[in-house]
């Protein structure tokens, strides 16, 4: 990317590019050429800057974390799912038969 050419380096610049575009020399000898050559040169080094600056904003994005998804809370279980559970847990003796009584009065309290 080229910085700093305005003034007498973009009218030079663009000189030489209207020059290569086969304006003849009594054109640029009146000050119109250079005028006509600074004003395409800073408009490509303006639209260059532009496409930059969007390039690095459009990467500067990609580089962002993206938002995680967060899986719902699992469905809580239905009273009768809860009981089935609680069996399952006093049957493999996982707990006491007080813990079995205790709990079960509480599930069926809630329903």
């Amino acid at each position: 990317m080229i910085k700093g050419l305005n003034g007498l380096g973009g009218a030079a610049i663009g000189a030489l590019m209207v020059a290569g575009l086969g304006v003849s020399g009594p054109a640029l000898a009146d000050g119109a050429g250079w005028f006509l050559g600074g004003m395409v040169t800073s408009r490509v080094l303006g639209n260059m800057e532009r496409n930059t600056q969007a390039n690095e904003a459009q990467a500067y994005r990609q580089q962002q974390p993206q938002p995680v998804q967060q899986a719902a809370p699992p469905a809580r279980a239905t009273p009768e799912q809860q009981l089935q559970q609680l069996d399952r847990l006093a049957a493999g003796g996982y707990i006491t038969p007080e813990e079995y009584k205790a709990k079960r009065q509480a599930i069926l309290q809630r329903m």
